[in-house]
């Protein structure tokens, strides 16, 4: 598994892609078919914050 930074903390990529809105997931994938996990995290969590207006995991 590949490791990713989230929020200062090491987790797995599968740990925190469990947690994510699938459609929003996808969107994300389809933009980015080549980025590392790292970056899909990074660019998915700007998504969320832009579509829901609140942080990904953040209440």
């Amino acid at each position: 598994m590949v490791d990713v930074t989230f929020n200062g903390m090491t987790l797995e990529f599968d740990v925190i892609a469990f947690k994510m809105d699938p459609a929003l997931k996808a969107e994300v994938q389809t933009a980015m078919p080549a980025a590392s996990e790292q970056a899909l995290l990074d660019a998915y969590m700007a998504a969320h914050r832009e579509r829901f207006g609140k942080d990904f995991l953040q209440g």
